[in-house]
């Protein structure tokens, strides 16, 4: 254990500090009687003596094996205190505190976790606790030359478990034995519910400062920055600002350091099989905001990686124009959709997603019916062959097909479409994941029906609604995220407000990647004028807010006139020589805070070339044709700006300070630029 003692406190601290060592050698067997040394690529884990030393060839952590675990003695960033703990786990209600447990298992092999993530080194530390009747799996992934590690804890109980009666101590999945004092930290977390935050005063990220000992339990992030570098811990769970979701805990700054309480698990949950506890990042970084979000937005896109061929789409969903239920279940019908396949052809869209109404106006049997009924509209046709000519008519014109179901859909019933309508982007609604057994069933459906397609499919998950569905961190193997319902009509609470999308996306993309995230495009034209200023905008300005996220048409295309058609297809023809590229950098917000009267914009960042792209907008209530924007990543350089939408180039510099001018004559309107460095 790294103890640094000080004087400050007399002759007391020092034997505080010397019981502190004497305990952990205690606790301490002598050393590994199971050996390790294993390396993929950049990636290393090894034993020495009584030490386990995991690396990524950028961050190491180093644990001690005691009677009871293992505790983390050092991680890069970090300067350790000392601790009392005996372990970095504390399993409340199953596992007392200070159990005796014994290491029986510990290896380590290259994994991808069936395909659904970055190629990594595995490493498996299995403890049974024979007093207890638990046994714990502690795993590690070091993914070569990441800036963070995942842990995870797995559980189950033994032929002769009983229940811990300790309910009382403080849980812990995770634990850094940090200094806490002046220690900076900074708090960061996403909202749910958009279907009703789509108002100036409701912002979808909240990020606060905090000093002191507490407990926090509303971020799904806590930065902790003890000096020049900073270490992030990251929940990797549904947990959200507005939403616990399933025992999710809180961070806990004490003298004893940092630590998570979020198990994920209670012990009504045990089975003689290993069950999950919710994952942790540990991510760690050199420098102020902007490496932060870098080192933070690179171990995300290791964790969830894109693959081109199947991730990057423009998609199209039939529900978002219809002012009443009726009128967006009628959108589902076959008729409808072959139109809007046509539409999107000439749009240059990729994908169309059936929306709800193709099984009818129930939610309770899952196969596509002929006919159906509905007050609005009577009896009409819905799919009377079935998808047979969707799905032929999106051969012929190279489009995807996706599909909406509800969340309770059996997964026999997903792979039956997906076999016979070639679905591949499916969208589960209605989610109420309120417990464990709810919780593990729905995604173990999930994965279990991907891996039945051979990762041919992807399921978007959304977080429109309040009951805890998938939040921000968790399930991006899957699919992506859809961001919010916006809708040209009705209701007030879901119409489409271009500055508002625009701020949600600017600040999703500070602490995530947003290209993993559905960004809503709706037609301005028929945006209702008294609820919104959609209608003062132009086309190109709205498709340009979707941009570096992943655009969605989030209506029936076939409405837009010709004019607007022209506009918007030049739009995409030009993003899609781009994308490709795009993917390959990482979205960062810059300028101000989106607010309806404000220069800002989203900077695509690449590291490895050091190029990138920008979309930069003047918002309609800003007064200033020019505006000098500060740039991450750039400073004391000249760059060349290709203006993407007309060709035109020019050169400008770059201050010390990463500064750069802009010019926008109009308002209401944007620059959508390639950028490099002369």
């Amino acid at each position: 254990m790294k103890i640094k003692l000080t004087m400050r406190n007399g002759v007391n601290h020092l034997l505080t500090g010397i019981f502190v060592m004497l305990l952990m050698a205690s606790c301490a067997p002598k050393g590994f009687e199971i050996k390790l040394d294993e390396k993929f690529k950049e990636a290393r884990a090894f034993t020495k003596e009584d030490k386990l030393t995991v690396t990524t060839g950028r961050i190491t952590r180093h644990w001690q094996l005691t009677k009871s675990g293992l505790i983390t003695q050092s991680v890069t960033n970090l300067e350790s205190a000392p601790t009392t703990y005996q372990s970095d786990w504390n399993l409340t209600g199953i596992l007392p505190e200070g159990a005796k447990g014994k290491l029986v298992a510990l290896s380590a092999k290259k994994s991808n976790d069936e395909g659904f993530t970055t190629d990594h080194l595995e490493v498996t530390a299995e403890f049974e606790y024979p007093k207890e009747g638990v046994g714990v799996k502690y795993l590690v992934w070091a993914f070569p030359n990441a800036p963070g590690l995942r842990t995870q804890l797995f559980v189950r109980k033994l032929a002769n478990y009983q229940a811990s009666s300790d309910t009382v101590s403080q849980a812990r999945a995770e634990y850094l034995p940090v200094k806490t004092e002046d220690l900076e930290t900074r708090l960061i977390g996403y909202y749910n519910h958009t279907q009703r935050r789509n108002n100036r005063e409701d912002e979808i990220l909240k990020e606060e400062m905090a000093n002191g000992d507490a407990a926090y339990d509303w971020p799904s992030v806590i930065d902790i920055k003890p000096g020049e570098s900073g270490l992030m811990l990251v929940q990797e769970s549904h947990k959200c600002v507005n939403q616990a979701g399933v025992n999710t805990g809180a961070y806990h700054v004490d003298p004893s350091g940092v630590s998570a309480s979020g198990l994920g698990i209670g012990a009504e949950n045990l089975t003689d099989q290993y069950r999950p506890l919710w994952a942790y990042w540990l991510v760690a970084y050199e420098g102020e905001d902007d490496k932060r979000q870098l080192a933070l937005k690179q171990f995300d896109r290791i964790r969830y990686p894109i693959d081109p061929k199947r991730d990057i789409y423009i998609m199209a969903n039939s529900w978002g124009s219809g002012a009443e239920k009726d009128e967006s279940l009628y959108a589902s019908r076959e008729a409808n959709i072959l139109a809007e396949i046509q539409s999107q052809k000439d749009l240059g869209i990729d994908l169309q997603q059936v929306d709800d109404g193709w099984q009818g106006t129930q939610y309770n049997t899952w196969d596509v019916v002929a006919k159906t009924t509905s007050k609005t509209f009577g009896e009409y046709d819905v799919y009377p062959e079935g998808w047979k000519n969707i799905k032929a008519a999106a051969a012929q014109e190279g489009l995807r097909l996706g599909l909406w179901a509800a969340w309770k859909i059996p997964g026999e019933d997903l792979l039956k479409h997906y076999e016979t309508g070639g679905f591949t982007a499916y969208k589960l609604d209605f989610a109420n994941l309120k417990d464990y057994e709810t919780f593990h069933g729905f995604i173990n459906k999930i994965r279990h029906f991907i891996l039945a397609t051979g990762h041919e499919v992807r399921v978007n998950w959304d977080v429109t609604e309040n009951p805890a569905r998938i939040g921000y961190y968790f399930g991006r193997e899957y699919g992506n995220i859809y961001l919010e319902n916006r809708k040209p009509i009705q209701p007030a609470h879901v119409v489409y407000r271009p500055y508002l999308v625009l701020r949600d996306a600017w600040q999703v993309a500070k602490y995530t990647n947003l290209n993993k995230f559905q960004v809503s495009i709706q037609n301005i034209d028929r945006v209702n004028k008294e609820e919104s200023d959609a209608y003062l905008h132009n086309h190109p300005y709205s498709v340009a807010i979707a941009l570096m996220g992943s655009p969605i048409f989030f209506q029936e295309t076939h409405y837009y006139d010709d004019k607007a058609r022209d506009q918007i297809k030049e739009v995409i023809r030009v993003y899609k020589q781009h994308r490709d590229a795009m993917y390959n950098g990482y979205v960062f917000p810059i300028g101000q805070k989106p607010d309806n009267a404000s220069w800002t914009g989203f900077q695509n960042y690449n590291p490895e070339t050091s190029t990138g792209y920008l979309t930069i907008f003047r918002e309609i209530n800003n007064e200033e044709t020019t505006q000098s924007l500060k740039l991450y990543f750039l400073k004391t350089a000249s760059v060349k700006l290709t203006n993407l939408m007309t060709g035109e180039v020019e050169e400008k510099s770059i201050d010390e300070s990463g500064n750069i001018v802009f010019e926008i004559a109009k308002t209401a309107d944007f620059r959508f630029y390639k950028y490099e460095i002369i």
